[in-house]
């Protein structure tokens, strides 16, 4: 009789699968890969790929949750050594910061620009619970430490800046993500102005936003 398998033993399926659909979409878009090339990559069958991840939206939402976790603890690492910070050392951090994010062709960013539109509409209620509240934990210790280094802004100020943040390297990453017929029209017909820069124009962006939202503070 075979025997069950040890919770262990489940996590470390789950997690095989994750990376191998990990590696595949580095190389590769969403919408080409698909499940069965997943679970030959694996060597799972497609029984067990389903067993584990009932969607490719759940599947990858996982992705992207681990993604984000990196990216806060990333963040959370660059800010524990600072101390008490005016707004302008703020603003030079939080943009250092999140240059070092800005790599369009990044599983993070990628799939972050797909969070909404597709990843959402096809995952299950736990996904979105673990997700959710996942993220909001490891957002939360971040705005506790910003409160307590940055004075004159509120915890709601600084989730309102992430989410800000959030939409702008959506935006970008969406405005950039142009079919290649459009891209061939730009060249042929020298329009090259028309063309966004994604991390140059998403900084750009962020840091009028930063003004904005600093000058809104101090009213």
């Amino acid at each position: 009789m075979r025997r069950a398998m040890t919770d262990v033993a489940k996590a470390e399926k789950a997690k095989l699968i994750l990376n191998v659909a990990y590696d595949l979409y580095k190389n590769s878009t969403f919408e080409d890969i698909k499940m069965i090339d997943i679970a030959k990559a694996a060597n799972v069958s497609k029984g067990t790929m389903f067993f584990y991840y009932s969607t490719k939206e759940i599947l990858f939402m996982e992705i992207l949750f681990l993604e984000y976790e990196k990216r806060f603890k990333g963040f959370e690492e660059l800010l524990l050594p600072l101390g008490k910070m005016t707004y302008e050392e703020f603003k030079v951090f939080f943009l250092q910061e999140m240059a070092g994010i800005l790599d369009e062709k990044s599983v993070f960013i990628r799939l972050s620009a797909i969070k909404s539109t597709i990843l959402e509409r096809n995952i299950d209620y736990e996904t979105t619970v673990k997700v959710s509240l996942g993220m909001f934990t490891s957002l939360e210790r971040i705005v506790r430490l910003l409160v307590e280094r940055v004075a004159g802004f509120t915890e709601d100020d600084f989730y309102e800046l992430f989410q800000a943040q959030h939409a702008i390297i959506v935006g970008f990453k969406n405005v950039v993500s142009m079919p290649e017929a459009m891209s061939q029209v730009i060249i042929d017909q020298k329009i090259e102005r028309y063309r966004v820069e994604f991390k140059s124009h998403a900084l750009i962006a962020m840091e009028y936003y930063l003004e904005g939202w600093n000058d809104r503070q101090r009213k």
